[in-house]
């Protein structure tokens, strides 16, 4: 279940957002499950962030920093995703067959699986089981 107030923080106020995480690097940060359907967070930082299962649809995601981010499952269906941050995130399971944007390169470096859905032309690292 998702942390509500940091869910709320984010959707109001991405700025502030950013700065408490500049201020809490290490922090635990469980957003599974939540709802950021259409919801702009450009420039977010979501590194190490649980977003297991989260409804992504159409987010825009340009220039968020996803590093080492658990995304497994989570629904990422025409979400904006140039200039993302992917290094070692887990995709395992995510639906990301019509994420805009979205290229080989930046998926080198993630984890993935056989149940890992990608847009057209866009192919899965040699890496992934």
């Amino acid at each position: 279940m998702p942390n509500a107030e940091l869910v709320s923080l984010i959707k109001e106020d991405l700025d502030a957002w950013n700065a408490w995480r500049g201020r809490n690097p290490d922090a635990e940060v469980d957003l599974s499950d939540a709802d950021f359907e259409r919801t702009d967070l450009a420039v977010a930082d979501f590194s190490g962030a649980n977003l297991r299962s989260a409804n992504l649809i159409m987010a825009n995601l340009k220039a968020a920093d996803l590093r080492g981010a658990d995304l497994s499952g989570a629904n990422l269906v025409g979400a904006r995703m140039i200039g993302v941050d992917l290094v070692n995130a887990d995709l395992s399971g995510a639906d990301l067959r019509t994420a805009e944007d979205l290229t080989t390169e930046q998926l080198a470096e993630t984890k993935g699986d056989a149940q890992t859905q990608l847009p057209d032309g866009v192919e899965p690292p040699a890496s992934w089981s």
